[in-house]
This record gives structure tokens, C-alpha cells and sequence, in this order.
């Protein structure tokens, strides 16, 4: 009778830790999961003696993943199988919204605008970098194919970026499974759906950030099997050549080689086994150096004099330090996401300011000190999260800083994978080694968490939709930046929406005054509004600034702002001289301003048809018909249909005779 009750009580708590397995997966809802614990409450039946033993340690179907990498000879194929299903069905759910979304932010000037993605000339001027503003070649060859293929259709942009971030999700469950980290499927799964990400997914030019992180991993995975495999020699080439393959992706992962020390410190028993393993390293630390300086190269000269403000030594070593903290923050409590982020100050710093760097290095400091009390894990999260940001917090000038912010989500992209583990971990091990409520609670929080953080990262996608509710969204929680309103103006004026277009404009020349580009655009925008003193105003105030600065960064010329500036005169003119007779003088000295601006464009772009045609034209209508004709033959002689300027000779030849 003893063994018959205690037989039907194993029963009732196999069968009630059923219900749990298959409660929490409607939860999350993922049909692949439940299937995977149906097909694995076989095997807890029949162990069902084993499991009463130890007190019923009956947990959800999301520890029994999350125990996956734990015990690898218990996991057989299928459950991998699955539980890579489960992390690829996620992140494809969550992004879903962005295979309806178009080009945004600069997509327009990396990919659709680009003249190099069109020929295969423009692609070995991807691999010289003679136009390129950074040396990404193998992200500019992905988008030279991704133009040949797609075109100008966003969709296909969109799903590669979505396809490498579920494969870079699975590569650091993987990663982290074969450095036996407990929780690795749980990171994965995290890593992938994490709002922070969504900018570097759902922004097609973060293509770089993807494939850069996936070509990072997996030289990392090849790494760590050096030692196990018997062709070692074999993965140690591979791991070069996948880190090669991600430098030329994205060089901000030039911290790699710190975080293959940072393993094997972590692996290693001794010293002298940590000299003979980190030997294999050096490889690694040269071609980080080499395009470090390339990319240092490349970002001075598309600088060029355009002044980026970074703040002195102190300044900056201030500001390293909080915004180390202020990504951490975001791993953690990822609210308020957008695009541009308030400005930061680069004045000389407060003593109070201080704080947050000396806060970091005494945390650092201490976990190093008790490294062998246990926190030897968490120094090494702890060090990689500080060395993958190193080149992004401010130390050097680069161009993200334009924007006068220091920190963006796409820049922490590489970082936030060991907090993400070193949580996963710390609550695998809590759970394990904790009572079934105790479980029973983690895992009820642990799959709130993981679905809050699929909604916002759902809504953070839709955020990214198209340039409006982009930069309407940032305007709302960041209504002073200027290159929101800039971006903004810019949509607006592509609609025609011209008044919107001079409102947003106005602001960003406010809040930014030193942009050429800016002024012109705003200068477009009065003059097709009709307000061509104020569009005039803008055009001087343009030609002015980018004369003083020749090499800004910015993408309008001199020959094009002076050229808008002789349209606009010239069509002051025209307004004065309709319907007198005679040309007045006022309209006389416009017109003359006019073509002084046309001669002076010729001098720096004398193969601009359209410049010789507006001349010709305004020549014309002078009676200077020599001048007038040489300029529209000029114009001919580029396109040989252009119809005003063919109009206009036969017009004047037509009078001559």
C-alpha cells in the first residue's frame, strides 16, 4: 500500500510539473515549444523515481532549455534543433513589422543614392575606398548585390538584416553554450529580441552591425575550439579569416582580440597556461591596429574642417565613463529609445561629474580583487562590456559626434551580449540550485520579462516604419535635435510639403547654425514657396559658410549653392522687368549678380549642363546672343536633346535672320 500511494503521488507531481512545462509556453506562444516538452515528458516519466529523489525539481519548459547547455550529453539533437527554432520564430515575430517599412535615416545616401552600388566599377571603388566614407567593403558588397537584386524595394534589405540577427541570436547561444556558460539559450533568446537592438536591425544601413557581429562569432566559436578538435590548426585559420571578414564588415570590432585575453584568462588554471594560449592572439591585436588607424584615416577625412567638438582629455574621459553606465542602464531598462539622444557636455568637468568614472574603475577594481571568490565570471562580463565600447565612447573624433550626442543604441550592439549573459546566468544558477516555487517564480518572471521586451522591441520597430513617425518620435522625446528636425525638413521638402519642410529647417539652422547644407535646404524650400529674399538670404548665408569651410562633410558644393543662389536671383529679376517694357534697374543688378554666380559656378563644375543652360537662357533674354548661344551649344554638346536650351538657340538664330 506504501509503494502503491507513493507510486500515484510521483504521478501527480510528473503530471502537475506537465502542466507547468505546458502552461508557460501558451504563455510566450510558441507552438515549437510546446511540441519540444511533449515529446520530452516522456523521458521525465521515466524517471520519474529520480525526480521525487531530488524534490521534484519539476521546471517550465524554458529552464529545461536554459539547463540545455548544462548537461550537453543529455540533450539530443532534436531539442537543439527546436530550441534554435524557438530563438529564429522569435526574432523573425518581433521584426516583423519592419518587411513593411522603407528606407530611412541615410539609407537614401548608402544605398539608393549611391552611384557606386550601380556598376562594377563602383565596386572596386568599394574595395580602393576612394569615395567610400568609411572602409566597410564587404557591408558595401552586400549592398552592391542587395541593389542588383532588390533595386529600390526595401523588403529584401529588410530581411536579410532580420535573417543575420536570428543567426547572430543563435551564434551567441552557441558561443556561449561551448564556453559552458549556464543560461546561454536563455542570452540568446534576449540577445535577439532585445529593444536596444531593433535600431541595428530594422535600419537597413546597420547592415554592418549584423554582419559584423555574425562574422565576430563565429570566429570566436572557431576559436574556442582550437584546443578540442584534432585539425586545430584548421579553426585557428578560420577564426582569422571570420575576423578578417568582420573588420571589413564594421571596425568598431576591433575590441575582439581583448575578449579572446579575456577567455582564456578566464579558462586558463595558471599563468604560464594563459602566456602559451594568449601567444596564439597576436594575429588578431595586428589587424585590429592596422584598421584601427584605417578607420581613424577614413573618419578624419570625411571630417574634413567640419569642427566636431569632443571636449578635452579630462572631458572625455568624464564622459567614457558615464556613458559607460548609461548603456548598461539600457541592457537593463531599455526606455525612451531614439534615434538622436540629448546633447552631452564637453566643457571642462564638475568634480561631481567625476563620479561616475571613478565608480567604474573602483567596480572593476573590486571584481578583480575577488576574482577568485567566485567573481571571476563577472569581472570578465564586466571587462568585456568596458573594452567593446572603447571605441565608441568619445576618446577619438569620429562622425557619429556630429550630432552632439555621445551615444546612440547601434553603438552598443556588440557590447550588451556579456550583461545580457552574466544575467542569464546568475538566474539559471539561482534557479537550479533553487526550491520548485523558487523556480516556479524565475521562470514566471523570466517569460513576463522576455514578452515585454518582444512588445516594445515590436513597437520600437514600427517606430522605424519611415522618416516621419522616425523623427516625430524623436522630436517628441528630444524636441531640441537638430538633426531630427533637419531629416524631418528634408522628408517634408521631398513631399513638396513646403511650409512643414521651412518650419523644421528653420529650427535645425537654429540649433546647428554652422551647416551649409542646411541653409541651401532651407533656401530651396522659400524659393519653392515663393519667399525668395528669405530663400536668397539662406543661399548667402550657405555660400558663406562653405567658402570659410570648404571640407565639412556636407554633400552640397559651392558650384550647386551658388547656382541656386543666380536661380533665385534671376527669377527676382524676371518678377521685376514682367510687363515694363524696359528691364529696370533694380531687376538689372539682380540679373547681373545672377550671372556672376553662373561664371563663378562654370569656374569650379564647367561640365554642368544645367548651369550653362540657365545662363544661356538668362544671357538671352539680355540681348547678349553671342555670349548666350556659346553657353547653350555648351549645354547641347553634354545633352544633346536638352529641350529649353535647343528652344532657346533656334529662338536666337531665328532673330539674327
Amino acid at each position: 500500500i506504501a509503494r502503491q500511494v507513493n507510486r500515484n503521488l510521483t504521478l501527480f507531481t510528473i503530471y502537475r510539473a506537465e502542466f507547468h512545462a505546458q502552461f508557460y509556453p501558451l504563455a510566450i506562444g510558441f507552438a515549437a515549444a510546446v511540441a519540444s516538452h511533449a515529446a520530452h515528458s516522456h523521458l521525465a516519466f521515466t524517471k520519474s523515481r529520480e525526480m521525487t529523489n531530488r524534490n521534484n525539481r519539476a521546471s517550465s519548459l524554458i529552464f529545461r532549455f536554459m539547463q540545455t547547455e548544462l548537461k550537453r550529453d543529455e540533450s539530443s539533437r532534436w531539442r537543439l534543433v527546436a530550441a534554435a527554432a524557438i530563438i529564429v520564430g522569435a526574432v523573425l515575430l518581433v521584426y516583423l513589422p519592419a518587411l513593411r517599412a522603407g528606407f530611412v535615416w541615410d539609407d537614401e545616401q548608402l544605398i539608393t543614392s549611391n552611384p557606386l552600388l550601380r556598376t562594377f566599377s563602383g565596386l572596386i571603388e568599394i574595395w580602393s575606398g576612394g569615395r567610400t566614407a568609411d572602409y566597410f567593403p564587404i557591408t558595401n558588397t552586400a549592398f552592391w548585390i542587395e541593389h542588383h537584386l532588390f533595386g529600390d524595394n526595401p523588403l529584401g534589405y529588410h530581411a536579410l538584416n532580420i535573417l543575420l540577427q536570428a543567426a547572430d541570436a543563435v551564434l551567441v547561444w552557441l558561443v556561449l553554450r561551448r564556453l559552458q556558460i549556464p543560461g546561454a539559450w536563455l542570452a540568446g533568446l534576449i540577445f535577439g529580441i532585445h529593444p536596444v537592438h531593433v535600431e541595428s536591425v530594422a535600419w537597413i544601413s546597420e547592415l554592418k552591425n549584423v554582419l559584423a557581429m555574425f562574422f565576430t562569432l563565429l570566429s570566436i566559436l572557431c576559436f574556442v575550439e582550437i584546443d578540442e578538435k584534432p585539425r586545430g590548426r584548421t579553426w585557428y585559420i578560420l577564426s582569422l579569416i571570420f575576423f578578417a571578414l568582420a573588420l571589413l564588415s564594421k571596425t568598431q570590432v576591433v575590441f575582439m582580440p581583448m575578449v579572446l585575453v579575456l577567455c582564456l584568462w578566464w579558462r586558463a588554471r595558471d599563468f604560464a597556461t594563459l602566456r602559451r594560449e594568449a601567444i596564439r592572439t597576436w594575429p588578431f591585436f595586428v589587424m585590429a591596429a592596422v584598421f584601427s588607424l584605417i578607420t581613424i584615416w577614413f573618419q578624419n577625412r570625411g571630417i574634413g574642417e567640419e569642427e566636431i567638438i569632443i571636449g578635452s582629455v579630462a572631458r572625455r574621459f568624464v564622459n567614457a565613463g558615464m556613458a559607460v553606465w548609461w548603456y548598461a542602464g539600457k541592457v537593463f531598462l531599455p526606455a525612451r529609445l531614439m534615434a538622436i539622444y540629448p546633447r552631452w557636455r564637453f566643457d571642462s568637468p564638475d568634480l561631481s561629474e567625476w563620479l561616475p568614472l571613478i565608480a567604474l574603475v573602483s567596480l572593476i577594481g573590486l571584481l578583480w580583487f575577488f576574482r577568485n571568490r567566485g567573481l571571476r565570471g563577472v569581472f570578465v562580463a564586466a571587462g568585456y562590456f568596458v573594452v567593446a565600447l572603447l571605441p565608441v565612447i568619445g576618446l577619438v573624433r569620429m562622425a557619429y559626434l556630429r550630432s552632439g550626442t555621445l551615444v546612440a543604441d547601434h553603438l552598443q550592439y556588440f557590447a550588451d551580449v556579456s550583461l545580457i549573459a552574466l544575467v542569464c546566468a546568475g538566474v539559471t544558477m539561482l534557479a537550479n540550485r533553487g526550491r520548485r516555487e523558487l523556480k516556479t517564480a524565475i521562470a514566471v518572471i523570466s517569460i513576463l520579462s522576455i514578452g515585454v521586451m518582444g512588445v516594445c522591441a515590436w513597437q520600437r520597430t514600427q517606430v522605424l516604419h519611415d522618416e516621419e513617425s522616425l523623427w516625430r518620435d524623436n522630436l517628441a522625446k528630444n524636441p531640441d535635435a537638430w538633426q531630427a528636425h533637419a531629416r524631418l525638413g528634408q522628408h517634408f521638402f521631398r513631399q513638396e510639403k513646403y511650409s512643414d519642410a521651412i518650419e523644421h529647417l528653420r529650427r535645425a539652422v537654429e540649433l546647428k547654425p554652422e551647416l551649409p547644407e542646411d541653409h541651401n535646404l532651407l533656401g530651396l524650400a522659400y524659393c519653392r514657396a515663393e519667399q525668395f529674399d528669405q530663400g536668397i538670404r539662406e543661399y548667402r548665408e550657405a555660400l558663406r559658410l562653405k567658402e570659410a569651410k570648404p571640407s565639412t562633410g556636407q554633400t552640397a558644393s559651392v558650384a550647386t549653392i551658388r547656382t541656386n543662389l543666380a536661380n533665385a536671383l534671376t527669377i527676382v529679376g524676371n518678377n521685376l522687368s514682367n510687363g515694363a517694357r524696359e528691364i529696370s534697374a533694380e531687376a538689372m543688378r539682380r540679373y547681373e549678380e545672377a550671372i556672376a554666380q553662373y561664371e563663378k559656378a562654370l569656374e569650379l563644375e564647367p561640365n554642368q549642363p544645367g548651369i550653362h543652360r540657365n545662363l544661356g537662357i538668362l544671357l538671352a533674354r539680355l540681348g547678349r546672343y553671342d555670349e548666350a548661344k556659346a553657353h547653350l551649344r555648351a549645354t547641347l554638346q553634354i545633352v544633346p536633346n536638352e529641350p529649353a536650351a535647343r528652344e532657346t538657340l533656334e529662338e536666337i538664330e531665328a532673330q539674327l535672320h
